[in-house]
């Protein structure tokens, strides 16, 4: 499909994280500027349009290349997570803390830990990492009450609660491990058809894309998730098909797209019978594309894994999804690179953030330039368009 794409709309969904939309647009509209130095391209962007409840935000990119002689214009969908994740982390932190034991518990218990140390064992670790950690403050408040006890007896009990307090206080906010305690949390709930909250709101997110998709003539629709979002993304996408079956259809392509997903937390645990089902109404529309990205240097992702496969799942005889795995040090320039690939956080985020290098996978070339995503994938575009004879413009 060589024809550029003139009119597209993005519908985005990050991980679990605090972001309003004027946050996120804001990191978004700076990463622009770094996609046009690089590509030499020049991007408008409008103001921000958010729904009243806050839910949504909406800002349309006009991108165009002077030399390349095309223009792109995109709307922009950001679903904000803002209320769901802030009503988490204000909850008492003993109640934190219960519910994320259990949850540790959860996926122990049901055998899904065994396949993410099976499948990606570094995602493994970053499962077992808040665990970790709070088992170390526990020692640590031990030893500490431990070696207190000539000095204040059974008081002891209470300085040892007390560096536990300050460990969670303190270390737990400054390392994410608090973060990822609730993340954990919401993902074992989610699954198990807890959260009425989340159901709500991607239920009102997949009206939205529904009647937005219809209303204008778009050439291609991304449904895009990133982290937990790839998993929120696959349910918003199915959700999409039950309101509307021609969903698929509204666009000359319509491409679920999923970077760094953890969506296999749910689909490998024996209680994601919801989900799984989500999974098979996406995979029975012959129109909807889906692509996957892994990355290697990501610690949390299932690298190199079919997620279709190993939810055990039937598929038509088509590539579906289509999976690519991409290099990070490929993307950046060396001192860039030298500077993020020990963030284990930032190296998951680089995958929506610009590219200071070429290479076929750029996320504002998929958001903003001319061509289709699945032709962008499967050929490894590196840049704008593509020539008849298969040449970059």
């Amino acid at each position: 499909m060589n024809q550029p794409v003139k009119k597209r709309a993005v519908f985005f969904i990050g991980g679990y994280e605090p972001k309003t939309p004027k946050a996120f647009f804001g990191r978004l509209f700076k990463q622009i500027s770094r996609f046009d130095a690089l590509w030499g391209y020049r991007s408008d962007v409008s103001s921000i349009e958010v729904t009243q409840d806050n839910e949504v935000g909406i800002a349309t990119i006009s991108t165009r290349a002077p030399e390349e002689n095309w223009t792109t214009s995109t709307d922009f969908s950001f679903l904000c997570l803002d209320k769901i994740v802030l009503r988490d982390f204000a909850r008492p932190m003993p109640m934190r803390l219960l519910h994320y034991i259990r949850a540790f518990a959860d996926f122990v218990i049901s055998g899904a830990a065994f396949h993410f140390f099976k499948k990606a064992w570094r995602f493994g670790l970053y499962f077992v990492y808040p665990f970790l950690a709070v088992t170390i403050f526990a020692l640590v408040a031990y030893t500490g009450a431990q070696l207190t006890v000539p000095w204040f007896g059974l008081a002891s009990g209470l300085v040892g609660l007390l560096i536990f307090v300050l460990a969670l206080s303190v270390a737990g906010e400054r390392w994410s491990i608090n973060h990822l305690m609730d993340l954990w949390s919401f993902s074992l709930d989610f699954i198990r058809g807890r959260r009425a909250d989340a159901d709500a709101i991607l239920q009102r997110f997949a009206e939205t894309i529904v009647a937005r998709s219809t209303a204008e003539s778009y050439d291609e629709v991304i449904l895009v998730g990133h982290s937990t979002g790839g998993l929120l993304m696959i349910d918003v996408a199915a959700r999409c098909l039950s309101i509307d079956k021609k969903f698929a259809g509204s666009a000359r392509k319509v491409v679920l797209l999923t970077l760094g997903s953890t969506a296999l937390k749910a689909g490998y645990h024996p209680a994601g019978k919801n989900f799984r089902k989500s999974v098979e109404q996406v995979i029975n529309d012959d129109k909807l594309a889906w692509v996957e990205i892994q990355c290697l240097t990501d610690a949390i992702n299932f690298y190199k894994t079919d997620p279709v496969a190993e939810m055990g799942l039937s598929k038509s005889d088509r590539a579906f999804p289509i999976v690519r795995t991409i290099k990070v040090r490929d993307m950046l320039r060396g001192d860039t690179y030298a500077r993020i690939k020990r963030n284990f956080f930032r190296v998951h985020y680089q995958y929506v953030c610009a590219n200071t290098k070429p290479y076929w996978y750029d996320f504002f070339q998929i958001c903003c330039g001319p061509t289709f995503l699945s032709a962008r994938v499967e050929r490894r575009i590196v840049g704008g368009l593509l020539t008849e004879e298969g040449a970059v413009a």
